[in-house]
């Protein structure tokens, strides 16, 4: 609940007990993640049948499971499935198959090491024919480790849309040793033997544990929470009210131009006089003109760097009211989905505020004013 004063009052439960507070604030800052709700459940026909064991491979609930000298069957393939993968090769598992309904991508962990070690240029992007030699590399560990490529490499894409790249060398390594199968597909029913599943397309698997690593309904807690559903792209729904998450993974996570998120954008009262007047009036006061300008991702994957970023910036507005005050002014009406929002838009709605202000700059310096 927001205040005459601008600060927000919010009311909490404690989860085990009941117990109600409220907590006056200066400002609320949330960083609840937007790919992660509620987990998907799900199960097949001929549960009763089935003689081994069935775990989510979340929440440590595969914690104390046995795994020595056992068959395991992953199913899902994204970043958590192959997570599960290297628990279950870790802890003994004879045999790991990961089952997905679309081929997940997986990175070793030196391919994702080099591209943090690489130099980049004054826009944080790599040089492409590096790029081209660690994809090389890359396709090789598959290769040589008898996994099948993801599929969505023969479209020219880098991962599958709203997955994210795992990073795991067990897979690689057990691959190579003959103790990790990667397969696609989807499961029918338990087998009425119970050793195992039988597959839509009539193949069947034997299995003694089947971990089910099949993904997230979208969060939309904190749209819930505020009741706003848009918000600013440098992370403000409102003036000291700040919402930092990961967006929805496409093509643009890792810049490709492909599986890219339609964006509808307003340009409306933005000229082309107006901003290059704006641009000239903050080289004038001693910015970069290069703070304007498209700029690559240097956490790859990771939201950690990006998160110490915006808390930063988050704290200097709050600690700056005037400044924070006149930017969600001249930003305008907030662009950015709150719970629907792709990797793919967040640049485009970054560039669009950008516009937006620079010309708001370019006006007030043409104006005389």
């Amino acid at each position: 609940e927001k205040t005459a004063s601008g600060g927000y009052l919010v009311k909490t439960r404690h989860m085990k007990t009941g117990a109600e507070k409220t907590i006056a604030a200066k400002g609320v800052s949330m960083h609840v993640n937007r790919r992660i709700g509620k987990a998907r459940k799900v199960d097949w026909e001929g549960r009763e049948h089935f003689r081994g064991e069935t775990y989510y491979g979340y929440g440590n609930e595969v914690k104390d499971v046995k795994f020595w000298g056992k068959t395991v069957l992953v199913v899902g393939a994204g970043a958590f499935a192959f997570e599960n993968i290297r628990t279950a090769l870790e802890h003994g598992a004879k045999h790991v198959t990961l089952l997905g309904r679309r081929d997940g991508t997986t990175c070793p962990k030196w391919v994702d090491m080099i591209s943090f070690l690489r130099p980049m240029d004054k826009n944080l992007m790599t040089h492409k024919s590096g790029n081209m030699i660690s994809f090389e590399c890359w396709q090789n560990c598959y290769k040589d480790a008898g996994l099948r490529t993801p599929k969505c490499w023969q479209e020219g894409l880098l991962k599958p849309n709203n997955h994210t790249i795992s990073v795991s060398d067990l897979a690689f390594i057990g691959g190579y040793h003959g103790l990790c199968t990667l397969q696609m597909g989807e499961i029918k029913c338990f087998r009425p033997d119970g050793l195992g599943v039988e597959l839509q397309d009539g193949s069947t698997i034997d299995c003694e544990i089947i971990i089910k690593a099949t993904g997230f309904h979208l969060n939309d807690e904190v749209q819930k929470l505020t009741g706003m559903s848009k918000m600013q792209p440098y992370c403000l729904m409102d003036f000291n009210l700040q919402y930092s998450a990961e967006p929805l993974l496409d093509g643009g996570q890792f810049g490709s131009a492909k599986d890219k998120t339609e964006v509808q954008l307003d340009y409306t009262g933005i000229t082309e006089a107006e901003v290059a007047k704006g641009i000239e009036v903050i080289k004038e006061l001693g910015f970069k003109g290069s703070l304007v300008e498209p700029h690559g991702n240097p956490f790859g994957s990771g939201q950690g760097g990006m998160v110490v970023y915006q808390a930063k910036f988050y704290a200097w507005l709050m600690n700056h009211p005037e400044e924070q005050r006149a930017l969600l002014k001249q930003s305008g009406a907030p662009p950015q989905d709150v719970v629907d929002l792709w990797a793919s838009q967040a640049g485009e709605y970054h560039h669009l505020v950008i516009l937006r202000v620079l010309s708001a700059i370019g006006r007030h310096a043409l104006q005389g004013k």
